[in-house]
């Protein structure tokens, strides 16, 4: 977390902490309605925002945002494939009724298949891994992860440890402390769209409300309203 926070206080640009989900969440736009396609561009936007010699951003994440990312890239990735093809089989019925219906051959267009859209995807999601700032797990993290969870806190609850997630969750507290703590002025996010665990962020009594006023932080729901922050937007 020092050594983390030394960076950012270096060159201060807003902060979004990124959770697993939110990463994958680039993989799942294609495929899910609830999910917005302009989580890809903003994915991208972040990407390159980040990488300026003058950060515009500073995108966090943690060990254990690493290892969820890893254990449930392949089960994201063939939901997607799955997904295409099965829209794929769909467009070529539809197709071949208008040919019937109008007595002629219509054009295709491009399979989805051979756009490789899943491989951009993964790479555009692992790039957004990569160029975070990575939090080293200590024992404080997990001690503190286990407390959420004795305790029912949020993202922890009555029949769900969520440990990982807890633990995801007291890094990001432990960078907002320690950055608060240097006199860092800019914005500090969390950003998540694990409403079931975290609650919705726009919901008046949120269950995470105490902690995030505490280190004047907050939290959000996409990598779109996450780009609309850092902006001046949201």
């Amino acid at each position: 977390v020092d050594e983390v926070c030394a960076v950012i206080t270096a060159k201060p640009a807003p902060v979004l902490f990124l959770d697993t989900c939110t990463i994958l969440d680039v993989l799942r736009a294609p495929c899910r309605e609830s999910i917005a396609v302009e989580e890809i561009s903003a994915a991208m936007t972040l990407i390159r925002m980040n990488g300026l010699p003058t950060p515009g951003v500073w995108l966090v994440t943690n060990e254990t945002v690493h290892g969820e990312w890893t254990a449930n890239l392949d089960t994201v990735k063939t939901e997607l494939e799955r997904e295409s093809k099965k829209i794929e089989r769909l467009r070529s019925r539809l197709v071949d009724a208008v040919d019937i219906v109008y007595g002629r051959a219509h054009e295709v267009g491009h399979r989805i298949e051979h756009l490789e859209l899943s491989e951009h995807l993964e790479n555009l999601s692992r790039r957004l891994l990569s160029v975070s700032q990575k939090v080293k797990i200590v024992d404080s993290h997990s001690l503190n992860a286990m407390n959420r969870v004795r305790k029912y806190m949020a993202p922890a609850g009555r029949g769900k440890q969520e440990a990982k997630d807890c633990e995801i969750f007291e890094a990001f507290l432990d960078v907002g402390r320690t950055l608060r703590s240097r006199g860092f002025a800019d914005s500090i996010s969390f950003v998540t769209a694990n409403t079931d665990d975290y609650g919705k962020p726009t919901e008046p009594k949120n269950p995470l409300e105490a902690e995030l006023l505490a280190i004047n932080a907050r939290y959000i729901g996409s990598l779109s309203w996450a780009l609309s922050v850092v902006e001046g937007r949201g």
